[in-house]
Order: C-alpha cells, then structure tokens, then sequence
C-alpha cells in the first residue's frame, strides 16, 4: 500500500492502545507498569504473555511470540500487514495515507462495500430457504443423510438455492443493479441474469475478515452428468481463490471462544471441512482445491505452527501432496501427512468408517521425508534391480535437500527398505556425492554464525531498545553488527533523532521472531543482576571483533599492493592495530 510509512505507523499504533486491544482477546491483569495474561499462542498453564503498555510491544515468555499491536491483530486474525493495518485504522477513524493519494478511492470503497452487503444478504437469502419448513425440507433431508444436522449447518452458515430466479429478483427489489450481481460472481450474464447456483446447497466462503465473499453450491438432487455436482464462486473483486482458506474464520472464531488448537488439518474441499465438524473434528480447513500458493501457506501460519496434510487418497491428491509439503515447510509450518485408503476422501472416510477410522489416520500420520521415501517406494519395484536403482536415486534426491540430522536419521532407513541389497556405505557415498558443494558455491549466509557474536548483538540490542542507562547508543557503530535483522535494528537505533523502543522499532524491523530473541535476553542472560558489566563486555566483544576482520582483510590485501597503496595501507592497519589494543570503547568508533 503506497504511503505506509513508519510515521503513519507510529501515529496508528499512539491511537491504538495496545492494552485496549489485546484486551479484547486475552484476560490481562496489571502487575505494576505491565500486563499479563494467558498466552494466545500456545496452551499454558502460568500466565506468561506480558504487555508493555508504555513500549506498545508484547511478548511471551513461554513460547517467544512478540510483536506489536499490528502484529497481534495480524496473528489473531489471520489478516495480512496490510489488512491489518486498515482494520485498526478503520477502528480508531485514521485516513489511510492511499486515500490522499488515489483520488478514486472513496469510489472504490463504496463499491466494495456495496458489494460485501450484497453478498451478506445473498448469504441471508439462501439460509432462510434452507429454514422454510417446507421448501427447503429437501435440502436438509439430503443434509442429514451426509450427517449434516440443523446445528452443523448453522456453523457453516449453510443455505439452499431452489431455483434459477428467485435469488436475482430478491436482490433487485433490494436496489442491486445487475452489473453488480455479475462483479460478485452471482450471475454470469446481465442479459440473461440467473442465479449461477441454481438449484445447489450453498456453501458461503468467508475471508480472513468474516466477510462473505464468495459461494461454493452441490447439486442435491437430479443429479447426472448432463449438470455439474460443483459450482464455485469464479474470481472477482471481492474473492481470490489463491487468497482464501475455507474455514479459516471459524477456526478463529473458536479460538477467541477459548479453544485452542495444537494442529490443523488442510484437506482439499470445503465439504471435507463440513464433513469433518459434523462429526467433531473442527479444525480442518480447506484451500479449495488442490492448488496451493504460497499466500495461502502464510495464512495457514498465521493460524497454526503445526498441519495435517490430508488430501484425497486418490492419484491427484497424492501428486498434490508431494508439490505442495514444499511450499508449507517454506512458510515455517511443522507439516505430517496422512494417507487415507486408496480412492477416498476425509468426508467418505468419516462417512462410511466413523471418526476413529479417521483419527486413526491421523495418528499414522508421517513427517513428510518419510512420506517422500515412502511414495518413491511404492512407486518403484524394489524386487529388481533397475527398481532398487531407481529407488536409490529418487531416496537421495530426497536426502540431499534435507539438513544433516534428518539425512543421519533416515539413511538407515533407507537401507532397511532395500532390505540389504545396498551396504550403509556405499548409500553414505552416494549421499555424499549428490551434497557435496564447491567452496566457492558456499554463502556467508550458509556458513554457522559465530554464536559468541549472536549473543553478544542481542545483548547490546537489548540494553539499548529498553533505554537502559548504561547503554549509550553514541557509542554504537552498527558495522559491528553482521548482515541482516540485528544490523537493521542497531541502524535504527544509532540513526533515529529519538530513543528508539521495541514498539518503536517493529515499524522498521519486520523479523519479530529476531526481536523475540532479543527480548529472551532479559531471562537468559541478564537474571544474574550484574546487567551492565554483560553489556559492556558485549560491545566491547563487537567492536573488537570487527577490528580484528578488518585487520585480517587489509592484511591479506595488502600483500598485493606496492608503492604509495602499499604505504597507505600499511599507515590504516597500523590505525586499526591501536584502536583494537585500546581499553576505550570511544577510540573504537
């Protein structure tokens, strides 16, 4: 969004207490300048999540989460930054800087809203069909022999749709023009306007916001291959099919009501879900269909740390699995898969074999390197030789893209499928082989950080973000930082005209699993009470350090050098070497 800037940002988050706002999720109690509660994030029983209302920040110290109010209103709702941005700003009446700057936004906004309202009372009007006694009597009938009683379709918001006219005179005699009816994906055509989920139990899909923005229909009676038994939503102003996740909204909803969960459960269609909840196991979403993007793996992150990756047990659910484990483990998310019985899906399985047959599955549910191994198995005949080849190559493809750990944990079971016919050493050489990299090929970035340096950022990062008083930032050089967060954060702080707090700082800084880190320092390291002396041997640790690389470089360059270069590296490395033997912080800078 153009025009976010950190001053906008400071200026929403003054406007929005903190306190206020997570106040409305969690039960916090003041315990002298801060707030505490039980942590949204995670299932505890000691109060551990901590709001500092004056530093507009909170943190866990249980399991690390921190952030700022956006990033709260971001977790708890699912919503991206910048949804989240326009959620809070909606609240406390702040322009969003895009208004000043699109001189058709008001339009839009108008619009868009008439468009949401369109959509809630399209949503009213399918429910209240469904409620009639006696025309919606065959709808709940088919309902309830898929185990979908009057309390599940409640949840779901589910409606019926009993012919092709009815849901566009209703909408028309509200005031909706046509041309609105088809940019919300419920007609195709303003000539020819009928309802595109005529005669289908409707389905409404919600967004991250609760906002209906789309419908998915199942035909339920009459069914051939002459008609569809699907009809979805296409793509419009108000829907993107790659930017929803079904069922995210009440998996939210539960947890603002108390309930938390460990894991969901991704299965394929929004039917699966309902399926699923009609039989108790509530929290199962769907990203409508098998096509997985990378905005809807974030989402599901913001949702959960932990994913059951159910899809059909058919042959496209199996290829989508192996495709889409990838994208979920980028976007952070600890990821098991369950194989259901060939051909079946989560609703026929709950269906036909009940809910333990199905928690079942879920409790052999593998990590998904051994679901990898296991699928190139079956996929290969391992009683030849050409199989076991195969097999071999298709294991260490696996293997290569895993980290050491994982590689010494499974090779052994690799070989135990092969059931001797391939020694551990020769698999070791082969893994080898397919890993091995030139050293040129190696980043700074793949290299093992120096721990001692870590530690030592993050305690002057610490020290300086809560203002403490021996921590001076005029004698902080964030070239002693290595490249990424922990350099941005110490930029921050040396550069700003102001003190620069951990609020403060999240508006430059988008890496709040670092700022947890930071944070955790006042537990791990400062608890000993001699807080200055752990500081003052960091930075002096740092500024060493960093003389010391640049020493080792000029002398290395130096060797190549002649005439005046030479003698002017030398006057610099004799300047370095002083510095460096210095007692004095300043002389460093």
């Amino acid at each position: 969004m153009q025009g976010i800037t950190p001053e906008f940002l400071e200026e929403l988050k003054y406007k929005c207490d903190i306190v206020e706002v997570i106040s409305q999720y969690v039960s916090l109690q003041k315990k002298g300048g801060k707030y505490f509660g039980s942590c949204p994030f995670h299932n505890e029983k000691t109060a551990s999540f901590c709001v500092n209302q004056s530093e507009g920040y909170y943190h866990c110290f249980g399991c690390g989460a921190s952030g700022d109010v956006i990033k709260f209103v971001s977790e708890q709702e699912s919503l991206s930054f910048l949804d989240s941005v326009k959620l809070l700003a909606g609240r406390v009446g702040l322009p969003l800087p895009e208004i000043r700057l699109d001189p058709h936004y008001e339009e839009k906004k108008e619009r868009s809203e008439t468009l949401k309202q369109l959509m809630r009372d399209a949503a009213r009007f399918y429910r209240n069909n469904l409620l009639d006694e006696q025309k919606g009597k065959e709808a709940r009938e088919y309902l309830l022999s898929r185990g979908i009683d009057d309390e599940v379709s409640k949840r779901y918001g589910l409606g019926v749709s009993l012919d092709y006219d009815g849901l566009v005179g209703y909408l028309r005699r509200k005031g909706y023009k046509l041309d609105e009816l088809r940019d919300a994906g419920m007609i195709a055509d303003v000539s020819n306007p009928s309802d595109a989920f005529g005669n289908r139990v409707i389905v409404p899909i919600f967004n991250g916001m609760n906002e209906v923005v789309a419908f998915g229909g199942r035909v339920f009676h009459g069914e051939g291959k002459e008609i569809a038994k699907y009809k979805n939503s296409t793509n419009t102003t108000l829907f993107d099919k790659g930017r929803t996740v079904y069922g995210a909204s009440k998996v939210k909803e539960d947890r603002r009501a108390g309930k938390q969960y460990d894991k969901l459960i991704l299965v394929e269609g929004y039917m699966d879900v309902i399926a699923l909840g009609a039989n108790g196991v509530q929290n199962a979403v769907a990203c409508m269909g098998t096509a997985l993007t990378e905005w809807q793996a974030r989402e599901l992150k913001r949702l959960t740390t932990g994913l059951f990756v159910c899809y059909d047990g058919d042959g496209a659910g199996k290829k989508a699995t192996l495709h889409n484990v990838d994208i979920l483990l980028k976007a952070g998310l600890d990821v098991l898969v369950v194989s259901l019985d060939d051909g079946k899906d989560p609703d026929e399985t709950v269906r036909q074999d009940g809910v333990e047959a199905f928690e079942k599955k879920l409790e052999e549910a593998v990590p998904v390197t051994q679901y990898k191994l296991d699928r190139a198995e079956s996929e290969c005949d391992m009683s030849t030789l050409d199989g076991r080849s195969k097999y071999v190559s298709r294991a260490i493809g696996v293997l290569r893209t895993t980290d050491v750990s994982e590689q010494a944990a499974y090779l052994p079971y690799v070989a135990e499928r092969l059931k001797g016919k391939w020694n551990m050493a020769a698999l070791e050489k082969k893994l080898e082989e397919a890993t091995r990299m030139p050293k040129e090929a190696q980043t700074e970035e793949a290299r093992e950080l120096d721990p001692k340096a870590t530690r030592a950022e993050r305690i002057v990062l610490f020290s300086l973000l809560k203002n403490l008083d021996f921590a001076d930032k005029s004698y902080l050089d964030p070239e002693w930082f290595g490249e990424g967060s922990r350099k941005e954060i110490a930029t921050c702080i040396k550069f700003n005209a102001q003190n620069v707090n951990v609020g403060s700082v999240m508006s430059y800084v988008d890496d709040s699993e670092e700022i947890s880190k930071i944070l955790a320092v006042e537990k791990d390291e400062f608890k000993s009470g001699d807080a200055k002396l752990s500081y003052d041997a960091s930075i002096m640790y740092l500024a060493n350090n960093s003389l010391s690389k640049r020493i080792d470089e000029l002398k290395k360059r130096a060797g190549s050098l002649g005439g005046e270069e030479f003698r002017e590296a030398a006057r610099e490395l004799s300047e370095l070497i002083a510095k460096l033997k210095s007692k004095n912080l300043s002389d460093k800078l």
